[in-house]
Parts: C-alpha cells; structure tokens; sequence
C-alpha cells in the first residue's frame, strides 16, 4: 500500500490493482475473513446473519435484499462485497486484495483459502405422484381461485399434480413398475444406519432414460417408518417445465397449507431455462411473463373472467423475479415473439418489501429486450396477480374488496402500448 505524501489518500500501483483482480473471489475472501457462512445448495453459500447474502463457488456476491445482483451485467465480487458490506473505498478493497493492506483475524492469505469442491450435478427425478389429486383441486380452485377448467386442462397435460415427500427420504428413482424408491437424506443416514436395504434396478422416470442398480429402501419399510412416526410424509403441488420433445426438465413445489409459511422450492437437478408453460394461440406473438406458475394461472383466469384478448398469449414463469434464462430460451425457441409482457409482482413497501424484487426484475427486463421486442410492464395493483384474483372474486360475491393502489404502466419499444388497469 502506498500513501500520497501530498494528500494522505491511499492509492495503488497498476500491479497491485491486476493482483486484487485476480483474487476477486468473494467467497475465498469471506471464508479468509472467517465470516460464519451456510451450505445452501450445491455450490453456494449464505452469510448465517444474511441470509439473502448469497456466495457462489465460482467467486461471485449477491446480496438481494439490497438489491445488489448482477442485473445491470455486472457480477459482483469481492472488490464489492468489500465496498458494499465492510464499508471501505475502492483504493482501500484494492490493496486489502492485492495483500498490501494488513487486516486482523484473517485466515491466512486469501489466495491460499481453499475452496470446498463443487457437487456433482443431481439428476433431475420428478416426486412421486399422489393417489388422488383431491387436495390440489382444493388448493388451486378453492384457495387460490384458478379456473376450474384450467386446473383439470394442466392435470391432463402433466403440467401440474399432487407430489409426494417425506422429510427423511429422498426419491432416488421409479423401478421397473414405475413405483418410486427412497433411500435416507445423507444427514439422516447415521440415525437409519442398521434399516435394511435392497438392491434395485431403477431409473429417472423419464420415457428412455437407461436403468442402474442402486441401494434403496423397500416399500414395505417405508409403510413401517411412516405407521411409527419415524418419517412423515407431505403432500405438495409440483409445477413442471418442458423441452420441445415434451421432456420434463424443471419443476418447482410447494405446500398447499392454508396456514403458516408456504414451503417453496425447486426440485433437484432442475433447469431454470425450461419454464412452466401456458400455451396461447398458434397465431399470438406475445408472451407474458410472470414470477410464478400460479400468479400465470391467475392472470389467464382473470382474463378469462373479464373477456380479455390476452387470454390468446403465450404465459410462462420465470421461477423467480431475476431468474430470466427461462425467457431467454424462450425467446430463442419461438422467434415469432414480438412483444413481451412483465407482469412481475408489487413488491412494493406498501406490502412489507425491503427491495422491489419484481420492479428489478422489470427493470432487467426491459434493458434486455426493450431494443428488439415491445416490452410493456403490467404491475398487479395488489403484491401479486393472486391476490389481484382473490380480490376480483371476493368482489363478485359482494365482499369488499382490498383498497386498489394506483400503478403505472411502463413500456419500451417501437409497439408499446399503455395498457393501465386492465386485463
């Protein structure tokens, strides 16, 4: 480090700025910092005290609460992670990385920190389907107010259906008669150490994927772990994506309780790119876009209910207000598409957010795709177009409705219109 004799200031030497860039690895330099991080899923990790904080094995800092991503197509890196949450300037993250800086409690050099190795990909195995899709109908037509003729047209088309988990054993794949087999979560093997295990020839469940022999639990024994209260079982919605050869490639679940925090994740090995799909009409050349499977269930219904146009276009999820890989692949896969509408949700202050994940996630949206496609933003007037659905029937049935918030429409592009309000 080297300090201006004239000013004070710190400052860097071209060398040690090319040093600190080749050691821009976020999570190598928390690790050096000993900051208490958590295994989140494959390969990446979460600040225990943040846990909107995300670090990546490949180097990368999230920290979506403050809406610090790589939306504007600048991956963050330690250089920010230093600036943003230890609060120093640029010259003082330069020389902490280029080593010329000395810190307290560190490690050891951050360029010796080693990393844990990356996991192996998962395959991607579908959950067990339910007996009876009784609750689902509850969920979706009852609860959340989706069009009945709807519901029962994704449940031909395997779009949606009552899955099956337990919170001990994983799917590890479908035997020869299509039965799903279980094996223990690796943090539960200990406790299962002595259950028996048989040997089975068993698959993804895809249509052609190849067979292997693998340990599994036997049916039987998952009767008895579930009649002694070793293991519970749960019941869960399962959304699915599909390639063009009608391949599941995605899926995303959640509870269906009517209390409490809903359990949303996706299932393992998915791939974000492939999204859950409402077809349109052969002939519409726009795609609206949405966070969720249900919020484009609820729009389609709605468009449904007041006679709208818009019910011709194409409908798909994203899996996530940042997550855009699905319409990039769209895009590239229906070159018809002329117009895209962001109908990302509210999440404004005025519905308990910290950070506008959906208006961000617009925002990337237009910046994208405003320069070739008409992008038009329709922002529900309540958090999201579920609740826009729910408030819409409790109307018709002469309850009182929430208090509508005024939203401006924002569009881009060369054929965009103002769309206001409606549907």
């Amino acid at each position: 480090m080297s300090v201006s004799r004239k000013t004070g200031e710190i400052y860097y030497t071209k060398e040690e700025q090319q040093s600190a860039l080749q050691n821009n690895n976020a999570l190598r330099y928390a690790l050096s910092r000993h900051y208490k991080l958590i295994k989140s899923s494959r390969n990446t990790y979460t600040m225990k005290e943040h846990d909107s904080m995300v670090f990546t094995l490949d180097g990368r800092w999230y920290w979506n609460s403050q809406g610090i991503t790589d939306a504007s197509g600048h991956a963050p890196h330690a250089l920010d992670f230093i600036q943003n949450y230890e609060g120093k300037s640029y010259r003082e993250a330069v020389c902490i990385l280029a080593g010329t800086i000395d810190l307290p409690a560190l490690a050891g050099p951050v360029q010796n920190i080693k990393l844990p190795p990356p996991e192996e990909k998962q395959e991607f195995i579908l959950p067990e389907r339910a007996g009876n899709f009784r609750n689902l109908f509850a969920y979706l037509v009852k609860e959340r107010g989706i069009d009945s003729a709807l519901v029962k047209a994704m449940v031909e088309r395997h779009q949606v259906y009552q899955g099956i988990t337990y919170n001990k054993l994983k799917i590890v794949g479908y035997s020869r008669d299509r039965t799903a087999r279980y094996n223990f979560k690796e943090k539960f093997e200990d406790e299962f150490a002595k259950m028996p295990r048989i040997r089975e020839s068993i698959n993804t469940g895809a249509d052609g994927a190849p067979y292997h022999t693998e340990k599994c639990l036997d049916p039987e024994t998952v009767l008895k772990l579930l009649g002694t209260g070793q293991i519970r079982m749960y019941q869960n919605l399962v959304m699915v994506g599909y390639d063009e050869k009608r391949t599941a490639r995605y899926a995303s679940m959640r509870s269906m309780n009517s209390s409490g925090k809903p359990v949303k994740v996706d299932v393992a090995g998915s791939n974000k790119s492939y999204p859950f799909t409402l077809e349109g009409s052969s002939g519409s050349d726009t795609v609206c876009v949405f966070e969720s499977p249900i919020e484009a269930m609820s729009y389609q219904t709605l468009c449904k209910i007041t006679d709208s146009n818009r019910i011709s276009c194409q409908m798909i999820s994203l899996g996530g207000a940042a997550a855009i890989q699905a319409l990039d692949r769209y895009l590239r896969e229906h070159p018809k598409i002329r117009s895209i509408v962001s109908g990302l949700n509210n999440d404004s202050n005025a519905f308990g957010h910290d950070i506008n994940a959906g208006r961000n996630g617009t925002e990337k949206i237009i910046e994208k795709y405003g320069p070739t496609y008409a992008v038009t933003a329709h922002t529900p007037f309540l958090n999201d177009w579920n609740d826009v659905l729910k408030n819409y029937r409790k109307e018709l049935e002469g309850e009182p409705p929430e208090q509508v918030r005024p939203v401006r429409s924002r569009q881009s592009g060369p054929k965009a219109k103002q769309m206001g309000m409606a549907i």
